[in-house]
């Protein structure tokens, strides 16, 4: 669970609903990011998604890594094909 600055929980954005955002905006990316707590994934546009759901982005056929991360053959950003 990811809080907010306020210290509520981050309302996570489902699996239907990150393919649906990316499928109506082609530049929205599912980005992963470093944080204290560990690897933290975000839709951007769109907000926070869980892990799990997260790596079934990743595994979805129409959605492809974008090797323009910071490290060389570590994809930090998907996005649709």
């Amino acid at each position: 669970m990811i809080l907010s600055k306020n210290g509520k929980p981050l309302k996570a954005i489902g699996f239907r609903k990150a393919l649906d955002l990316m499928r109506q905006r082609p530049e929205t990316r599912l980005i992963l990011s470093k944080s204290k707590t560990g690897n933290v994934f975000y839709l951007a546009p769109g907000g926070y998604v869980e892990p799990d759901t997260a790596d079934k982005i990743i595994k979805h056929p129409q959605v492809s890594a974008s090797e323009d991360g910071m490290w060389p053959g570590m994809s930090q950003t998907w996005g649709l094909a």
